[in-house]
């Protein structure tokens, strides 16, 4: 009998995932094989035939209708992320290829750390730290002369978003008292945003009434560019943005200048981006005072990773098996 065959796009795959995948089989019933970034397109379509599963990844090798064909039986793409650009999803569905992502993991730890940058931006804590480790006392200059250190009690927060995380930086939030705002395509029932303890706002009026505007909306056609420079502008004056969904939703160019204006009081980003473009936001936000910057950490706590891991290795076990996996999010 032929093995299962896995392909890992992803940019590690530990050796006891091969248990995990296994669960009653014996792990040597099963091949696996692990593809670097750097891979080629012929290579990468070389190595997906005859494959069960691929394993894909946001910042791994994009997912083409090449390598689609090549994988011709394939039962799954599975995503190990909540997103799940980097695949050419038209071929996917036409091509009858079930893709799955990997939603709700890193909810909780995702939606602490939007929370904690919230507060670390009112209280320009980070500007107040650096100041402090380079011999400078900042209390008169935030605190006593131009009065710019904040409670996020009586705020308006506003969130662009309302699904997994969006929700769990709602149940956070509420605990510090500010009015709660949101904006999502399709608005919930009057009985959930009760419970939620929120309201509706259209798109516009979300901008102009949050003194925080938080990100959690995926990277789609539609999503990406959303809030560029005439957006921001629309913003509610020395408002805060807090961008931990994907760099591509916000322009951070126009951010930036932005934020150095004056227009805007403060950003905290926390997204994916190649190591190639760390330098370019270095350079873009480098001197500007009410600013949090973080390498794509937001959901990457010991307790996001057991599930992430858990969570795609048990949707792959299905598969493994003859199940229907769960979280699909093409229609085939």
């Amino acid at each position: 009998m032929t093995k299962p065959k896995i392909v890992s796009f992803l940019p590690y795959l530990p050796n006891k995932q091969r248990i995990i995948f296994s669960r009653n089989r014996e792990p040597s019933s099963i091949e696996v094989i692990s593809l670097s970034p750097d891979v080629t397109e012929d290579e990468a379509c070389k190595t997906v035939v005859g494959s069960t599963v691929i394993l894909a990844s946001p910042l791994g090798h994009r997912i083409t209708r090449k390598i689609l064909v090549a994988a011709q039986g394939v039962k799954l793409v599975q995503f190990g992320s909540v997103g799940y650009a980097n695949i050419d999803m038209q071929a996917a569905t036409e091509l009858k290829v079930p893709v799955a992502n990997n939603p709700g993991f890193n909810a909780i730890s995702v939606a602490e750390h939007a929370v904690m940058m919230m507060l670390v931006l009112l209280k320009h804590a980070s500007y107040a730290h650096q100041g402090i480790t380079q011999g400078k006392w900042l209390q008169r200059e935030l605190a006593v002369s131009a009065r710019q250190v904040w409670e996020l009690n009586e705020k308006t927060l506003g969130l662009l978003g309302l699904g997994d995380i969006g929700k769990e930086v709602v149940k956070r939030a509420r605990a510090f008292g500010p009015k709660i705002i949101y904006n999502k395509r399709n608005r919930l029932s009057a009985k959930e945003e009760d419970e939620l303890g929120v309201e509706f706002r259209t798109f516009d009026q979300l901008l102009e009434e949050s003194d925080i505007l938080s990100i959690h909306v995926p990277l789609t056609d539609e999503t990406r560019g959303m809030i560029g420079r005439e957006e921001m502008a629309a913003m509610k004056q020395r408002a805060i943005l807090v961008n931990t969904s994907r760099s591509e939703v916000v322009d951070e160019g126009a951010l930036a200048d932005i934020l150095r204006d004056g227009r805007l009081s403060g950003a905290g980003i926390d997204v994916p981006r190649s190591i190639e473009k760390v330098g370019e936001l270095q350079s873009r936000f480098n001197g500007i005072k009410n600013v949090m910057l973080t390498p794509h950490i937001a959901g990457a706590t010991v307790g996001a990773l057991h599930r992430w891991q858990v969570q795609w290795s048990d949707n792959v076990h299905r598969v493994l098996v003859g199940e229907q996996p769960l979280y699909l999010v093409n229609n085939v």
